[in-house]
């Protein structure tokens, strides 16, 4: 074995090579930036309002974005899988696709809609700690409850994906997977 070839081996896998430039990608990518929104507004919470009425609140959406982190991961697995069992250069989900994953690209979607809607969850309570600095804590418990929900069923649709799989691709226990 030549020395390129070991080099090219130990490389990682191109986001094309992993995901393709389908539907597979478009789900990961998708996904993948609702988290960063998430990210971006929790931190800006954070610099902004981390010592006002809201502290608790911010404490909760932060903790929150090791669960997406999390998820994030899991939709990638997903979406590499997805492509190696049914490459897509398109959006289009061809037929045979369907046979296979059933229902997977839509539980991937609405995952990916639940967290731009927790992302816009913490986006209002920035809006509304602008607009109301001295807002009373108990008034503003609703967004992180609302951001937790929304994460909540992300895990629910994502957990749906994967046991969507045909049994010989789901990731076996102890796999590293």
């Amino acid at each position: 074995m030549g020395l390129l070839s070991l080099f090219r081996r130990d490389r990682p896998a191109s986001p094309q090579q992993r995901w393709g430039t389908g539907l597979w990608r478009q789900h990961r990518d998708r996904f993948s930036r609702a988290v960063d929104r998430f990210y971006t507004t929790v931190s800006t919470l954070h610099r902004e309002h981390g010592q006002s009425a809201a502290a608790s609140q911010i404490e909760q959406l932060a903790q929150l974005t090791l669960v997406l982190n999390d998820l994030d991961e899991r939709i990638a697995v997903l979406a590499e899988t997805c492509h190696h069992a049914v490459p897509l250069d398109g959006l289009v989900f061809p037929a045979d696709g369907r046979q296979r994953l059933g229902d997977v690209p839509e539980h991937l979607s609405r995952a990916s809609a639940h967290i731009a809607q927790a992302a816009q969850a913490a986006a209002m309570l920035r809006a509304r700690l602008a607009t109301h600095p001295d807002e009373p804590a108990p008034a503003l418990d609703g967004f992180a409850e609302a951001a937790r929900g929304y994460a909540d069923r992300a895990t629910d649709f994502i957990a749906e994906a994967e046991a969507g799989l045909p049994a010989e691709l789901r990731p076996q226990p102890g796999s590293g997977d």
